[in-house]
């Protein structure tokens, strides 16, 4: 079993100033998002992927760049109806709801102010797959928001879980609207080499102990974990084996039957 080595202040990680490191998944799903801006009038894609792989994090990150150019909008389970989306929508705006709660009035008021040429984010979209307690519909909120984008000339991107893809195929009208769908079931190799070269972390057998962490739940955000604890442990020094290792077990990160 590897020692656990004193705790140190760690050094600052990654060449980007936000943290943010294009991976290529990230990547992959950069050019979808890309490819939705550069089309003429409002266009729509689709992000499904594993928990743990960067969906969020590309997200934010786009939204960071675009500033004003883009509303992002998280939603939580039990939260997927048009009243709350709705809700939610115009709170980023600062702004209240007027008189008149039916999907019409709610799509009429938060058109203008998302309005025209912006990109809305919807993050963990597969929340709105949810099921009204008075019309019995389920999951209005992905129509609603179409219908939205339309009039009023904003782009939009669906971006979730992998049940997403099978979800949209309940709604063809859609699906078939959707530019470039971005499906991505697990990390790659290439994303966890990309997170540690980040720290400087090249060697074939401390890549291969990430790589075994990425294969757990969690993905990436494992990987990434693990690293901020060993940059703890390695203080000033350059992150080795050993301190991945400490980490991996400080974090109980070992993979079941591992030493």
């Amino acid at each position: 079993m590897p020692q656990i080595v004193q705790l140190e202040k760690s050094k600052v990680r990654g060449p980007d100033p936000t943290g943010f490191i294009r991976t290529e998944t990230a990547e992959d799903i950069m050019r979808s998002l890309e490819l939705v801006r550069s089309i003429s009038g409002p266009a729509i894609t689709m992000i499904a992927g594993a928990p743990g792989i960067g969906k969020t994090e590309t997200l934010r990150h786009y939204h960071r760049e675009l500033g004003q150019g883009a509303v992002y909008l998280s939603i939580a389970k039990g939260e997927g109806n048009i009243s709350h989306v709705a809700t939610m929508l115009l709170r980023q705006f600062n702004c209240h709801r007027k008189d008149g709660n039916d999907a019409t009035s709610l799509r009429l008021q938060i058109g203008p102010y998302i309005g025209a040429d912006r990109f809305l984010l919807i993050d963990e979209a597969q929340n709105l797959h949810q099921r009204h307690k008075s019309s019995g519909i389920k999951g209005e909120s992905f129509g609603w928001l179409v219908a939205a984008s339309e009039s009023f000339g904003f782009d939009l991107a669906f971006c979730g879980d992998l049940t997403l893809p099978s979800i949209l195929s309940e709604f063809p009208n859609i699906q078939s609207r959707v530019r470039r769908p971005c499906v991505i079931k697990g990390a790659s190799s290439t994303d966890v080499a990309a997170l540690a070269s980040a720290d400087d972390i090249e060697g074939q057998a401390e890549v291969a102990l990430l790589m075994a962490v990425a294969a757990l739940p969690g993905g990436l955000r494992n990987v990434d974990n693990v690293i901020r604890m060993a940059a703890i442990f390695a203080g000033r020094d350059r992150i080795t084996g050993l301190h991945l290792k400490g980490a991996i077990l400080d974090l109980k990160l070992q993979p079941r039957g591992g030493r």
